[in-house]
């Protein structure tokens, strides 16, 4: 019998009595609570935070009965005769959008101090705060466990007004913490969050936090591994290739390519929990993760940035690229990065690190680019599926000027108020980088394998699309095509494809500046030498 899936659970007092599936991650808390006191980890949204906060608390208040069978409760070490007071605080079900964050959490910690038998005579939530603590701390040290703490931030990112404010809500409300007073009473302090934001008092004064979001010793603290995906999973794998008509080695395989890929060390590669548990629950691959937050207001923030998304496929950073969160100067592509769009795929180097970003799977990528294309096209979500496939029967036919006719129809929808910021700032290079991230995502829905801006001995191509038959050089001019055309040519561009044992065609295309569309375009087909 399948054991049930904790599907939208994140409670570990539930997923226990309940019976349902739980992935042992005892052991990774046990190393983690042996290893200090203060910890702050940054993780996507769905990817077991919560639990993990759930199951600490538990740990704390001594509740044995709910770890029988689990390694903490099975190899010793935890004593279960000291138990502490825990004080538990999501942010993620905090009303602070009917009322000012202040109000909300100066009322919850009054709900927390009646919870446990306090009466607090302190108003602002700040001094409740400290106030709990040291009445709790007369008679253990206290446990605070903080879940989601920058939801009042991410919630405001369209509103830097708000954002602003709620930001030096938080910067007051967790300055309790570092009070020398309060420090003594506190036996343990785990804050969790999807981003480190700059300026906040938790991570400007409060320097006993330590950072684990990337370290390898609690790289799977939360998230799956391949081993725990096989072991724990392993009735629901069967299951899934009877259904898909495959083997065991070819669902997982699929499974892998799916939602593998999550990674902040470079070194565990893990699945997202609700994916998995998504897959698993409806037998069926889509994308779970991905449509479970909004989306909408970060695709448009990508496009008022003119972003370049095929910029992001093998980024390589610095170390300083994960500290530049900042409310009013949103870099896009640490945006994508602290919210689980972009992972870290290798990290290089002895002393300074160098860091190379990808999306980390199928799922992220594909929807990603979906939402982006339909953004970028300024398209109804139900349009923007029927031209991609459109666009992709005029690739596998090879018929180019079906191919072109179709994007003309693309940049003629888009409005000339959007663009005609580009132009004005000076900005034919924008303009035509607006156009090419279009197309960019256009052929990466077809399926079709694109890199842009790819190296030679001799410059960089513009994009190259390769699909299963077919290898297509394009370069793209604001001009004539012959320019772009003369560009592939003098330059060699084709030669590197030319020994792939597919045709490949050359595609020129020359944007015309007074439309604001394809003008001309030039195709040729090379052949080996």
């Amino acid at each position: 019998m399948l054991k049930r899936l904790p599907s939208g659970e994140s409670s570990f007092e539930k997923i226990q009595t309940g019976k349902q599936l739980y992935v042992d991650k005892t052991r990774q808390i046990y190393e983690l609570l042996s290893s200090g006191d203060f910890f702050f980890l940054s993780r996507p949204r769905r990817f077991g935070k919560s639990l993990t906060v759930s199951t600490l608390k538990a740990l704390f208040e001594g509740r044995r009965e709910l770890f029988e069978g689990l390694w903490i409760a099975e190899h010793g070490g935890w004593d279960w005769s000291k138990t502490n007071p825990v004080i538990s605080l999501s942010f993620n079900g905090l009303d602070y959008l009917n009322q000012p964050l202040e109000t909300a959490l100066a009322k919850e910690i009054e709900l927390k101090a009646e919870a446990h038998g306090i009466t607090l005579t302190s108003d602002t939530s700040k001094d409740r705060f400290k106030e709990l603590i040291l009445k709790l701390g007369k008679t253990n040290r206290v446990v605070v466990l903080i879940d989601e703490y920058d939801k009042p931030i991410n919630d405001y990112l369209t509103d830097y007004e708000m954002a602003d404010t709620n930001r030096d809500v938080l910067g007051n409300f967790f300055g309790a913490l570092k009070a020398n007073d309060i420090t003594d009473n506190l036996r343990f302090v785990f804050i969790t969050g999807v981003s480190k934001f700059s300026k906040v008092t938790l991570f400007s004064e409060l320097n006993n936090l330590t950072d684990i979001t990337q370290h390898k010793r609690f790289g799977t603290l939360v998230g799956i591994t391949q081993a725990e995906l096989e072991g724990y999973f392993g009735e629901h794998i069967t299951r899934l290739a009877e259904d898909e008509g495959l083997t065991k080695e070819a669902v997982l395989a699929k499974i892998k390519h799916w939602y593998n890929g999550y990674t902040w060390d470079g070194h565990h590669s893990l699945y997202n929990p609700f994916s998995l548990l998504g897959l698993f629950g409806s037998g069926s691959f889509k994308n779970f993760w991905f449509t479970s937050g909004t989306t909408g207001w970060l695709a448009r923030k990508l496009r008022e940035t003119a972003l370049n998304v095929s910029e992001l496929e093998g980024m390589v950073v610095d170390e300083s690229f994960f500290d530049k969160f900042e409310v009013r100067n949103l870099d896009p592509a640490v945006l994508l990065y602290q919210t689980g769009y972009l992972s870290i795929k290798k990290v290089q180097g002895e002393g300074i690190k160098r860091y190379t970003l990808d999306y980390p799977n199928f799922e992220v990528r594909h929807s990603l680019m979906s939402n982006l294309f339909t953004e970028y096209s300024l398209r109804p979500v139900s349009e923007s599926a029927s031209l991609v496939w459109a666009l992709e029967g005029a690739l596998a036919a090879k018929d180019l000027p079906k191919f072109i006719s179709l994007l003309r129809g693309i940049f003629a929808d888009i409005s000339n108020r959007l663009l005609k910021q580009y132009v004005e700032a000076d900005s034919l290079k924008l303009w035509e980088a607006y156009y090419q991230t279009v197309i960019y995502l256009a052929l990466n829905l077809t399926g079709t394998e694109v890199a842009c801006e790819v190296q030679t001995n001799r410059g960089y191509i513009d994009a190259v699309a390769e699909t299963k038959d077919h290898v297509y050089v394009m370069e793209f001019k604001v001009g004539k095509a012959a320019e772009a055309m003369q560009q592939i040519k003098g330059k060699g561009y084709p030669e590197k494809y030319l020994h792939r044992g597919k045709p490949v065609t050359l595609l020129a295309v020359g944007f015309d500046p007074a439309t604001r569309n394809i003008g001309d375009w030039e195709e040729e087909a090379v052949s080996k030498h």
